[in-house]
C-alpha cells in the first residue's frame, strides 16, 4: 500500500517529499562515472534540448572558495558530463582562471543553472526534529514485518502538519558538561527555517560533526521542518550510479540509486541501527547541500544495495537530480555570478 506523499521544492531541483524504496537485488561494485555506456544510456532516456531561436545565455560560475586548478577542471568536467546526462547537446562549458562559463540555447537557460548545483549527498541519521506549530510528542516506532510493502522507508519528517499534531521531537538532554552537545542544542533552538535564504556554512558542515539543518521548501504557505542530524552515516561518492525511470507500477518518474559494495554495507548498518527506535530517531534524512530533501523512516534493515527515491517528480525534475547525483558533488563549489544574454549570432 503506497501512502501520501507531501510536495516539496529545494533550490533549483523540483524535489516531493520522497519515499525511499530499499530494494531486495544485490549489492552493486563500483561504477566508472564517466562510463560511456552509462552516459549513452542516460541520453537515451533525457530529454532532447531543442532551441526555439538562436538566442544563447551565458552563466559564469565563480568558485565559492578558492580551489588548485586541478579541481576548477575536474569540477568543468563534471557540468559537461551533467549537460551530456540531460541530453544539452548544445552546450559550450569552459575553464577560465578562477571561473566556469556555460554557455547554450536561451531555452535551456533553467536547465543550464542546475549544473552549478554542488550535489553535495549525505544520508545522516535523525536525532531529533521540530515543525513550527507543532507539540513536541513522541511518535511509536513502526514493528518489523516480513512484508515485503512494508520495506519502503516511508517519507514522514517533511510533511506539513496543523499546529498541535504530534510531528516534533524533544531533544535528547546531553550530559551535563558536555559543552559541545549543549552548543549543539543551542544551535537547533535558534535555527529560524521560515526564511528561504540558506547559511552558506550549511553546505560544509564536516562529515563527522552532528549538524542542524531546514527541510525543503514546500512554497510559501507550508512550514518547513527543522532538524537534528547525526554524523554521515553514507555519502555520496558511495552512490555508484543514479538514474532517472519510470516506475513501473504508478508509471510516475522516479530517481533509482544504486550503492557501490562499501555504500550498500553502510547503507544496511544505518537502517539496521534505526529500525528498532523509536519516532523520529527511526528515521535518516537524506540532505543535498545541507538541505534535508527527505526524512524517511524504517522498520528493519535494507540491505538490497538500491534504492528508489519516488514523489511526485516529473521527467525533467528527476533527470536533474540524477544527472546531478551521478556525477558526483563538484570538486570546488560554485556561486553564479552573472548571467549573460548574448545577442543573436
Amino acid at each position: 500500500m503506497r501512502l501520501p506523499r507531501a510536495s516539496h521544492t529545494a533550490l533549483l531541483l523540483c524535489f516531493a517529499a520522497a519515499t525511499l524504496t530499499g530494494c531486495s537485488g544485490s549489492g552493486s561494485g563500483s561504477v566508472n562515472r564517466s562510463s560511456d555506456a552509462a552516459g549513452a544510456a542516460r541520453r537515451s532516456s533525457a530529454a532532447p534540448s531543442v532551441p526555439a531561436d538562436s538566442r544563447r545565455t551565458e552563466l559564469t560560475f565563480a568558485e565559492a572558495s578558492p580551489s588548485g586548478a586541478a579541481d576548477l577542471r575536474r569540477t568543468t568536467e563534471r557540468l559537461r558530463a551533467r549537460a551530456r546526462a540531460l541530453g544539452l547537446t548544445d552546450v559550450r562549458v569552459e575553464a577560465h582562471e578562477d571561473a566556469i562559463t556555460v554557455t547554450g540555447p536561451s531555452v535551456d537557460e533553467k536547465r543550464l543553472m542546475t549544473l552549478g548545483v554542488s550535489g553535495r549527498l549525505g544520508f545522516r541519521p535523525v536525532l531529533a526534529l521540530e515543525t513550527p506549530g507543532a507539540t513536541q510528542v513522541p511518535q511509536p516506532s513502526p514493528s518489523a514485518s516480513s512484508d515485503p510493502a512494508q520495506r519502503r522507508a516511508v517519507t514522514e519528517g517533511l510533511r506539513p502538519r496543523a499546529a498541535g499534531s504530534a510531528s516534533a521531537s524533544a531533544l535528547p538532554v546531553p550530559a551535563e558538561g558536555n559543552a559541545q552537545d549543549m552548543a549543539l542544542q543551542r544551535r537547533f533552538a535558534a535555527l529560524d527555517c521560515s526564511h528561504r535564504k540558506r547559511r552558506a556554512s550549511e553546505r560544509d558542515d564536516p562529515a563527522q560533526d552532528s549538524v542542524v539543518a531546514c527541510g525543503a521548501d514546500g512554497g510559501a504557505s507550508s512550514l518547513r521542518t527543522k532538524y537534528l542530524l547525526g554524523p554521515t552515516a553514507v555519502d555520496g561518492s558511495r552512490v555508484a550510479s543514479a538514474k532517472a525511470v519510470r516506475d513501473q507500477q504508478t508509471g510516475n518518474w522516479i530517481v533509482r540509486l544504486d550503492f557501490d559494495s562499501v555504500g550498500t554495507r553502510r547503507f544496511s548498518a544505518l537502517t539496521g541501527n534505526l529500525s528498532g527506535n523509536t519516532a523520529p530517531q527511526n528515521q535518516f534524512a537524506i540532505v543535498l547541500d545541507g538541505t534535508v530533501i527527505s526524512a524517511p523512516s524504517v522498520s528493519q534493515r535494507l540491505g538490497g544495495g538500491t534504492a528508489d527515491i519516488s514523489g511526485s517528480f516529473t521527467r525533467e525534475s528527476a533527470e536533474q537530480l540524477a544527472a546531478t547525483l551521478d556525477s558526483g558533488a563538484l570538486p570546488a563549489p560554485l556561486a553564479l555570478t552573472s548571467v549573460t544574454r548574448l545577442p543573436h549570432a
